[in-house]
């Protein structure tokens, strides 16, 4: 049975190369652990529209994609779900994954109060989903996957479920399938944290209900953390209207983003800093902060931005604003509290 799968794999990898040159491709097999192709196991790429099933074969493909990051999830009832980051630069990549089976244990069962239950997962849905006018549209329809363990020592709050979280959301007009791999919430110092992989599918609508649609995401778009770091890859920060700031203890420095990016190649950048940088979403004033000191505008209290900090030497970008590695930042203020209900696709590009 291994001798099959190595015979598909050396197939898949023939054929990219016979694939178009403007666009390149993410292939592969889905196996387990004794080489047996797994047959409809869930590909998809994390934070994308794109999603598929394997064939008989076990085999998956992605077309038509550009050089940058992929974060390939795969997921199968009964197999632990697997994630790999694929960087796409000159050569379109084939994968050869496995899936271990999932062992089952018995899992405690603590009968608790409708109302017990219920302040649960309002705590959850403010702290996933967010607060915001797009947040408060999204409404998730299978709530009753998701299993809570709350610890009453420590304050802890932890949530999981074993299949995707669907959730409608009707300001962005999106039905996205979310995998919860961990979220969990800190009474004591009220921070929340998650972490899972999502897939955006669009919702039909309305010729109306889409023109409203195209304004909100719009709207979601411009300030936000995806806008910023395509600016960054663009060098272009200042022009579409992002102030950047060198966050030294409580002062605030204006900061030129261009000193600390350098290009790695063609398809992706490094940023990397020392000190955190705080950043300001202001198409207005963004240019005039730049000019000579005398001829910039009178200083105000620098509020409403956003604190980001390097976890990691660098963050590696690509043009989509991905980042290789997901531990890349620590991020707090504005765009720490835009949560899943104001995430938007990597495929999203700011209309004309």
């Amino acid at each position: 049975m291994k001798r099959i799968s190595l015979f598909l794999f050396l197939f898949i990898c023939s054929a990219l190369a016979t694939s178009a040159a403007e666009f390149l491709s993410i292939t592969g097999v889905v196996s387990d652990a004794q080489g047996k192709p797994l047959v409809a196991a869930t590909v998809f790429i994390d934070g994308s529209k794109k999603i598929t099933a394997t064939n008989e074969l076990g085999q998956f493909r992605f077309t038509e994609l550009n050089p940058g990051t992929y974060k390939v999830v795969v997921n199968m009832v009964g197999y632990h779900s697997v994630k790999q980051t694929v960087n796409l630069e000159k050569t379109s990549k084939a994968l050869m994954i496995t899936l271990k089976v999932k062992e089952f244990a018995l899992k405690e069962v603590v009968i608790k109060s409708n109302s017990e239950r219920a302040a649960f997962l309002e705590l959850f849905i403010s702290n996933f989903l967010g607060n915001t006018e797009n947040a408060v549209a999204c409404e998730i329809l299978n709530t009753e996957i998701l299993d809570f363990v709350n610890d009453k020592k420590t304050g802890l709050l932890e949530a999981t479920s074993d299949d995707f979280l669907i959730i409608i959301n009707k300001n962005l007009g999106f039905r996205i399938k979310y995998l919860l791999r961990a979220f969990r919430y800190n009474r004591q110092t009220r921070v929340a944290s998650y972490d899972g992989e999502v897939i955006f599918e669009q919702l039909e609508g309305s010729a109306s209900a889409e023109t409203q649609w195209l304004v909100n995401r719009k709207k979601a778009y411009l300030g936000s953390l995806m806008h910023y770091l395509r600016t960054v890859y663009h060098n272009n920060s200042r022009e579409e209207g992002f102030i950047t700031y060198d966050q030294n203890g409580v002062g605030l420095k204006l900061k030129y983003v261009e000193e600390v990016v350098s290009r790695i190649d063609s398809n992706f950048v490094s940023l990397h800093y020392i000190n955190p940088i705080y950043v300001r979403y202001d198409k207005e004033n963004a240019l005039k902060a730049y000019q000579p000191i005398g001829q910039r505008p009178a200083k105000s209290i620098v509020t409403g931005g956003s604190t980001l900090k390097l976890y990691l030497s660098e963050a590696v970008l690509d043009e989509k604003g991905s980042y290789v590695d997901y531990k890349s930042f620590f991020i707090q203020g504005y765009w720490g509290s835009r949560r899943i209900g104001d995430q938007l696709p990597f495929e999203y590009i700011l209309p004309d």
